[in-house]
């Protein structure tokens, strides 16, 4: 349910396409009316454990709704609070939420375009090594966090080794002895 500010935004049916785009992910949230409104103060806003998103339309991405959404689960559903764990869990749930760098945990520069999107090749990494860290946190492991960003940092590109272009699988490098993979639907 948009608020009436938003529902009048220049942006809003993009909005729109990305919260469904982005909802389908969270079938946690199902029956739960989620009301969603304007700001400009931040990318988004949302109380953990509430019902509410405030978002900023011109800064919205796939990434930063999920962030919000796991705002919501936060508290609930086996999801600590914080915003890295926030980070974490969101970059967790579809490969194809990974469009941009997330807001608290690090990821190696390398893997940003100039124009500061994750590069296509590294999104399902990311996401298998999310994935991987939220397992090794249900099973008690206290620095997940800390495991997804070395992780990471091990499959920063060398200089010697540039980048992969073109296919964008990276699940093929989740060599690191238990990266789970994401599915490429």
């Amino acid at each position: 349910m948009l608020t009436r500010p938003l529902s009048r935004h220049r942006l809003r049916n993009n909005l729109v396409r990305k919260l469904h785009y982005v909802r389908r992910f969270f079938p946690e949230l199902d029956g739960q009316t989620i009301r969603v409104g304007l700001t400009r103060a931040a990318t988004g806003l949302a109380v953990p454990g509430g019902d509410e998103l405030w978002i900023n339309p011109s800064q919205t991405s796939y990434h930063s709704l999920a962030h919000e959404f796991v705002h919501l689960l936060q508290g609930k559903h086996d999801i600590p609070t914080g915003e890295k764990s926030c980070d974490v869990f969101a970059l967790a749930r579809h490969w194809t939420l990974n469009d941009s760098p997330p807001f608290y945990v690090r990821l190696p520069v390398e893997f940003r375009t100039s124009g500061g999107k994750i590069r296509p090749e590294y999104a399902r990494l990311i996401c298998a090594t999310a994935r991987r860290a939220v397992e090794m946190r249900k099973a008690g492991t206290r620095n997940y966090i800390s495991y997804f960003e070395k992780t990471l940092e091990h499959h920063r590109p060398s200089p010697s080794h540039p980048r992969r272009t073109g296919t964008g699988h990276a699940d093929e490098h989740s060599t690191d002895g238990g990266v789970s993979r994401c599915p490429r639907s």
